[in-house]
């Protein structure tokens, strides 16, 4: 047991960091304080030094352009899913939507739907869309509730129109 001198409380010391400076060979804080300080610091010196930060990121973005560029692209075929999601939540947080996709809501709506498109019940395939049931551009949200997987097909003919006048279109609802 090791006394914090940050919090004043008696924890194990597999709860503090090794110091090989200390005598004891841990640091003084807990790894919760130390975490908790660290992260207040950092917030505080990003906040001050805002403007230096954007001139030495925009300084490495131009050394190293191709890199970063190379660098995401491989991030991006290797995790379409993800890339989807993100281009979904980016989307909507542009036309001030609300919500979030959750990262694995592509899985289980896969499992949900069994495979199926849930507007005409042919298999997804491949190339399956995430379809906002309620369109973002008729005031819908951008949360897993509100998200269905439909074929690309079916998702491009849908656009934007509202599901029931769309589900009537195609003759489903009278």
């Amino acid at each position: 047991m090791k006394y914090c001198t940050k919090c004043g409380t008696t924890r194990p010391t597999t709860e503090f960091s090794k110091a090989a400076s200390k005598r004891d060979g841990l640091q003084a804080w807990c790894k919760a304080c130390f975490t908790a300080a660290n992260s207040e610091y950092g917030a505080n010196w990003r906040a001050i030094n805002a403007k230096k930060m954007a001139v030495y990121n925009a300084e490495y973005y131009a050394a190293n352009a191709d890199k970063i560029n190379a660098s995401a692209a491989k991030r991006r075929a290797d995790n379409p899913e993800a890339e989807r999601i993100y281009s979904h939540n980016k989307r909507a947080h542009k036309r001030k939507a609300g919500g979030k996709l959750s990262k694995d809501i592509a899985e289980r709506l896969y499992a949900l739907q069994r495979g199926k498109c849930a507007c005409c019940k042919q298999p997804l395939g491949n190339d399956y869309h995430l379809d906002h049931i309620m369109p973002l551009a008729l005031g819908g949200s951008n949360t897993d509730d509100n998200i269905q997987l439909l074929r690309s097909k079916c998702n491009l003919q849908k656009n934007k129109k509202h599901p029931i006048a769309f589900m009537k279109q195609r003759g489903f609802l009278l």
